[in-house]
């Protein structure tokens, strides 16, 4: 039987590996845009384009308590203040095959923030680009 474990997916901006994940739902990613756009012409020949766009939209939710709140906050203030916060990113799932890297990424996006009587998240936005995606499966 195959497992998922979520202890061993890691994430890693710059060099800091991110902890403290929600307990609902990590994180998502997904390509900017399509691989190739089609068109067709007047007399139903479809023709495709390649679109060179390999940026990536990663949103990492973490718990209110994660101690990388603070590290993905020094990244966007430092980006704010002096245009030097960008990092490389991998994302890997060591229970399986996906792997994720990128070379640049930047906080595109702070979080909402929310209080109340429970813990809540914090939701980051992160640009990667010049993104390579292996998806694949559990081991």
């Amino acid at each position: 039987m195959k497992t998922f474990d979520p202890k061993k997916l890691t994430v890693t901006l710059g060099m800091h590996t991110v902890t403290g994940f929600a307990s609902d739902s990590m994180l998502t990613i997904e390509l900017d845009s399509e691989v190739y756009n089609t068109d067709v012409d007047a007399y139903g020949n479809s023709s495709r384009f390649k679109i060179n766009n390999t940026n990536a939209t990663l949103t990492l939710i973490l718990s209110q308590a994660s101690p990388s709140n603070d590290i993905l906050a020094a990244f966007y203030a430092l980006d704010v203040s002096a245009n030097q916060g960008t990092f490389p990113a991998t994302i890997k799932d060591n229970s399986g095959t996906t792997l994720i890297t990128s070379q640049f990424g930047y906080i595109e996006k702070l979080p909402s923030i929310e209080y109340g009587a429970e813990s809540k998240n914090r939701e980051w936005v992160i640009k990667l680009t010049e993104t390579t995606f292996t998806v694949g499966g559990i081991t």
